[in-house]
């Protein structure tokens, strides 16, 4: 099909993901049609009698009421380039005599030239967790492996400190932190052990800072700190070099050659915008990582 060549370039990467990952995972292009789907999703149309899927809409697919729901979901994605977690109630499985909740993460997809030219999505079954409203709100706003704060839920917080902070003429800080030699955990030992250093470094971050700071995972090793309240801006510098210190000498305890990259940004010193704030203390991190 044309334009397929921008979810493409590492096909074998891609083909291994979609074999494997538990989730119902797609690829959409600018119009909303469906270029790749993971083994688990097609798994799903197979049980549900649905065969000529490629280039199909969800309208097509679903009927009007479910697909229009979510075009309107995957146009925003496009156009803003913004990632969205959607709930939705799926009556597409007629099979199922009760509500089939699912949570859904839709991520833009760049070509080189920085241009939109579709989505990735990841949906899940969260039936079991739909029981509980706190259960989805858990869900949607912390990182599953080491129940810190996700992406969302800092943002959120980073928000909430920046107008707190304009309102009380106060200060606050982002610790940007990034662990060095983490993947030579994940190669040596394997990824249970990776994963299992991961959470004993949450529980460090989270037992070292206040109960009113944010703690928040972020990506593979990459975690973040966001101090509310600082009293001045030497703080943060205190309180990077206390983490430091002590997930130096946690790794020395547990033999494993790891030290944290540690980038630095105040408010409002650095910035007034949470994206920007992120995005200091993301280079500073840098800069950290690679003297």
């Amino acid at each position: 099909m044309e334009g397929y060549s921008h979810f493409c370039k590492d096909e074998w990467v891609l083909k291994a993901l979609l074999d494997n990952i538990g989730d119902s995972v797609y690829i959409k292009d600018r119009e909303c049609r469906l270029w790749r789907i993971s083994k688990k999703m097609a798994g799903y149309f197979a049980e549900n009698g649905i065969t000529d899927i490629y280039g199909k809409t969800d309208m097509e697919l679903f009927g009007e009421t479910f697909g229009r729901k979510t075009m309107v979901d995957d146009k925003q994605v496009m156009e803003t380039g913004q990632p969205k977690l959607s709930l939705i109630e799926n009556h597409v499985d007629s099979s199922r005599s009760e509500k089939n909740w699912t949570s859904t993460t839709k991520l833009p997809i760049y070509n080189d030239n920085g241009e939109v030219v579709g989505l990735l999505g990841i949906t899940r079954e969260i039936n079991e967790l739909k029981n509980s409203e706190i259960g989805f709100q858990w869900l949607a706003t912390h990182d599953s492996l080491t129940s810190l704060a996700n992406r969302f839920m800092l943002s959120d917080r980073v928000e909430q400190a920046i107008f707190h902070a304009k309102r009380n003429k106060s200060l606050f800080a982002l610790l940007f932190i990034d662990l060095n030699g983490f993947k030579n955990i994940n190669d040596k030992a394997g990824h249970a052990m990776g994963d299992l250093y991961l959470k004993k470094v949450a529980q460090a971050l989270t037992k070292n800072v206040r109960s009113s700071d944010t703690v928040a995972r972020i990506g593979g090793d990459e975690f973040v700190v966001l101090l509310d309240g600082i009293a001045n801006v030497d703080e943060p510098l205190r309180v990077a070099a206390k983490l430091s210190e002590i997930i130096r000498k946690w790794v020395d305890e547990e033999d494993h050659s790891v030290t944290a990259a540690i980038g630095i940004s105040t408010y409002p010193a650095d910035g007034e915008e949470a994206e920007l704030l992120l995005k200091v203390a993301d280079h500073a991190m840098y800069l950290a990582k690679n003297k």
